[in-house]
């Protein structure tokens, strides 16, 4: 890994003198004194988000297709200190830059002093620096000085909105491509009442067997003097994972499996149908504080397998999708996703080719103890009627058939291709047995 070399010599009893301004730009500046922190971050998706090969084959193509106008469009969000420091443009040098400019790090998130809109990274870093944190009371630090902001807060609104705006994607034509943050705001979570910002999700702690929780008081620092804090966890499990070799990569992978399981929460029906039966689906977005999938929806690929079988074994499926075979239409079966379209209507993948996005994904909760259930059906009248129906879901953070995409074009190893997991919401499936006309759903599992 790209930090292993130094971390051994960075845990020291005490911290160092001030940092000069490279310095706090520096992610293994910050373990000298906050080593946790810094072995949470680096496993995380931020750490990873310029090392990303999905990211440099798409990013690559974008620069060759456009003739260079894609310009920092990617890197302003995957590389923000490179670009606010002068030492990436495009993102094709990222070989060429310390490490520090890459990813999203440390001084990206503690130095963002102002945020001047919803999208596209619209922050402004302090120039002072002056290292932001949650906490109104600071305590002296021999390495940096410290203030209160409220963006990271997470008991604030702003918190969500620094978070929000390089996690909502408006491409230059006007075409609002991901929308995590607009989803978000529309949600109960954005509510005063019942405001819950995206670092309550994102970054609990693990505790204990597993457990998350929101508050873990403990010393934040590696110094003498320092008060016990609420520890935030700093791996923010999502969706992503590295498809590389990465830091923690297993422990990380462990976490976004344990976070995706109890997104969604499901529901079958069997009903008696002349000559067969009739199958009704419910999905509900139950734990996501935004719509699900979320993200770059129109790369995210999430279906649901559904099988029926009597004494003689299945006899009807929808959604059965092969290990290494793309979920694209799934058999019509349910698949949620964004499709994204150029202007004559035509499938693209790569996101400079984007002029319209047909939205179908799970809404996030808008009223709690309101159900928001989306329900598909399925007719089958072969004569058969089923003594048992199976629901699973199954979720990839990026389609095969974009990787293949990109393969296609020599922009991406085909080794990439086999590295992308496929994740189940396990806590979403379902076993049907019982009288036709009976339901079962995942909250009884």
């Amino acid at each position: 890994m790209r930090w292993a070399l130094v971390l051994g010599a960075l845990l020291l009893a005490a911290c160092p003198g001030r940092l000069t301004r490279e310095e706090l730009y520096d992610p293994a500046s910050c373990g000298e004194c906050h080593q946790e922190h810094l072995d949470q971050w680096q496993a995380s998706m931020h750490a990873y988000a310029a090392e990303d090969p999905v990211f440099l084959a798409m990013n690559a193509r974008g620069q060759e297709e456009t003739n260079g106008e894609l310009g920092s469009f990617c890197v302003q969000c995957h590389a923000p200190i490179g670009v606010a420091l002068g030492l990436v443009e495009d993102g094709i040098e990222l070989d060429d830059v310390p490490d520090y400019a890459k990813g999203v790090n440390c001084a990206f998130c503690h130095l963002a002093a102002h945020v001047e809109g919803d999208s596209n990274n619209p922050i402004e870093l302090d120039t002072a620096n002056v290292l932001k944190g949650p906490f109104d009371d600071p305590t002296s630090s021999p390495a940096h000085r410290a203030e209160y902001s409220p963006h990271l807060d997470r008991s604030q609104r702003e918190s969500s909105q620094l978070c929000g705006s390089c996690h909502d994607i408006v491409l230059d034509n006007g075409v609002h491509l991901e929308q995590t943050f607009a989803e978000w705001g529309e949600t109960v979570f954005a509510d005063d009442a019942t405001l819950t910002n995206c670092g309550n999700c994102h970054m609990l702690t693990v505790g204990p067997e597993g457990a998350r929780q929101n508050r873990s008081p403990r010393a934040v620092a590696d110094y003498d003097g320092v008060p016990a804090r609420d520890f935030h966890d700093h791996r923010m499990p999502g969706i992503d994972v590295a498809v590389t070799p990465w830091f923690a990569e297993d422990e990380m992978l462990g976490l976004v499996q344990d976070f995706l399981k109890s997104s969604v929460r499901s529901q079958i029906c069997v009903n008696p149908l002349a000559g067969g039966f009739q199958l009704v689906v419910g999905l509900e977005n139950v734990s996501a504080g935004h719509s699900f999938p979320s993200g770059s929806s129109q790369d995210r690929r999430v279906w649901v397998q559904l099988q029926a079988e009597d004494a003689q074994g299945v006899f009807w499926e929808r959604g059965v999708v092969a290990d290494g075979t793309p979920a694209v239409d799934v058999d019509q079966g349910i698949l949620l996703r964004d499709r994204t379209m150029n202007a004559a209507g035509e499938d693209v993948h790569m996101f400079w080719e984007v002029e319209q996005v047909e939205r179908d994904v799970l809404a996030g909760i808008r009223q709690f103890g309101i159900e928001e259930t989306r329900v598909w059906s399925f007719e089958d009248v072969q004569g058969r009627q089923p003594e048992r129906v199976t629901l699973r879901i199954f979720e990839r953070p990026i389609g095969l058939d974009v990787l293949d995409d990109l393969i296609g074009t020599g922009h991406l190893d085909p080794a990439i291709r086999d590295a992308m997991p496929t994740h189940e919401l396990t806590n979403a499936a379902l076993t049907w047995q019982g009288a036709l006309g009976s339901c079962v759903s995942s909250d009884a599992q």
